[in-house]
């Protein structure tokens, strides 16, 4: 981020705080790989892996394509991927678990609908 100097010291207060990493530079698969540890967590203490898996698009979150996971509990989603930068910067990376209760739409859309999943996604993401 050649511009970015002003947010280095930022970013470097959040990684200090729980729950918090970062890392400069950081490529797409670096973000996967990210990803990919954290479903196998979630996969590990759920019993079971995601029910959807899919590559995030422009109408659930800006900047690069990374893979969504979707499981449900009885009472909640759990949706692992990229996530909106809600900043006046635009352009950092977010990977978040939301854990949001079912009902704001317990069902999830079939297989091949993708617009469906993807507004499904953003209803229960938001943050």
């Amino acid at each position: 981020m050649a511009n970015g100097e002003w947010l280095y010291g930022l970013l470097d207060d959040w990684q200090r705080l729980p729950g918090w990493s970062g890392r400069r530079p950081c490529t797409d698969q670096d973000c996967e790989a990210v990803l990919a540890q954290a479903a196998q967590a979630v996969t590990e203490h759920l019993g079971h892996g995601p029910e959807r898996t899919v590559l995030s698009s422009a109408a659930i979150v800006t900047g690069t394509a990374l893979t969504h996971r979707v499981w449900r509990t009885p009472s909640h989603a759990l949706i692992l991927g990229p996530a909106s930068d809600n900043g006046p910067y635009g352009y950092l990376t977010h990977l978040q678990l939301s854990y949001t209760p079912l009902a704001c739409g317990p069902d999830l859309p079939s297989a091949d609908d993708e617009d469906g999943l993807s507004e499904w996604i953003s209803s229960h993401v938001d943050w």
